[in-house]
């Protein structure tokens, strides 16, 4: 159980990492959003409070910026006029 625990630590590692490569916002965020679920999972297997409710949170604005990402432009910027 131990190694599982770990590897799921380290794949959280990588994944932040990733992210922290990644040139677009969007692809920033996906990433990020992952390791933070996998940061989630880890701190729940290590009983860690401070780990599980950190992860959640950047999950929730992850999330967020994520869904203001897809949402139309605003009609001002489609030159509609009125």
């Amino acid at each position: 159980m131990t190694v599982i625990v770990e590897t799921i630590g380290y794949i959280a590692i990588v994944a932040g990492f990733f992210a922290a490569t990644k040139k677009e916002m969007a692809h920033f965020r996906v990433w990020h959003l992952v390791s933070s679920a996998f940061y989630v999972v880890y701190g729940v297997f290590l009983a860690s409070g401070p780990l599980v409710i950190s992860g959640i949170i950047f999950c929730i604005i992850h999330i967020y910026h994520l869904y203001k990402m897809r949402l139309p432009k605003n009609e001002k910027l489609n030159g509609s006029g009125c």
